[in-house]
């Protein structure tokens, strides 16, 4: 077999690999905290994968996406929630946020957390609801 046809044959296996570990979700709703409480009734689907994450119709008025590039995988007990997985990431569409020191999701049974720590100390929390 030449070695065209070998590279080929990997970088289908890596493409099928990586896309069949990834989990999809889709949300309705999410609680937006900073400060106070706001609903946000924008649909979103979420695409999970221990090297990207992204979230549909977040960014430039709802109709973008953010993509963020998973650098940590961790996994926590909460004493809400459980067993939670912690995905700590840096956004590939920064220049689309505001400033940020660090992000984190959340995976958790019933939702998704996005927290956004933004480079003026104040802290940005949006629970994304998900089925399951």
């Amino acid at each position: 077999m030449s070695i065209m046809k070998r590279i080929i044959i990997l970088l289908i296996i890596l493409v099928v690999g990586t896309n069949t570990f990834a989990q999809t979700f889709r949300s309705n709703s999410a609680t937006i905290r900073k400060g106070g409480f706001e609903i946000d009734r924008t649909v979103r689907s979420i695409a999970i994968s221990d090297r990207e994450i992204t979230i549909s119709n977040y960014l430039n008025g709802y109709t973008e996406p953010l993509v963020l590039q998973v650098y940590l995988v961790e996994e926590k007990e909460d004493r809400f929630d459980g067993l939670c997985r912690y995905y700590y990431c840096t956004a590939k569409n920064e220049d689309k946020l505001s400033p940020y020191q660090k992000i984190i999701v959340i995976k958790k049974p019933f939702s998704i957390t996005l927290e956004l720590f933004l480079s003026d100390n104040n802290k940005y929390v949006h629970d994304l609801e998900i089925n399951g």
